[in-house]
């Protein structure tokens, strides 16, 4: 016997007779979307950061950064050579 309405105004239970603003529901999808979104967010971060690894150009960069240690380590030796002369030589065996 708990429950109680007369036929003037039907019996409602609680939350179907509130209204939700609109705003509330916005950011509620937000929410729910953020908590879908969030374990795989860091993945899609990381493999937009590291695309040229995935696409081939690393092999590139790579080929192109040891090219360029080459002929630096190269100009310096050339230059070293210029300034003090020839690396000594030494003839270890008797």
């Amino acid at each position: 016997m708990g429950e109680q309405f007369n036929f003037n105004r039907p019996y409602k239970p609680f939350g179907f007779n509130i209204q939700v603003p609109e705003r509330t529901l916005q950011q509620a999808g937000e929410s729910l979307e953020g908590i879908i979104k969030a374990p795989v967010a860091p993945l899609f971060n990381f493999l937009e950061e590291n695309e040229s690894v995935f696409n081939g150009n690393i092999a590139f960069e790579i080929n192109r950064t040891e090219a360029q240690n080459f002929n630096i380590g190269s100009m310096m030796r050339m230059e070293d050579e210029k300034i003090n002369g020839q690396r000594p030589h030494f003839d270890m065996h008797f």
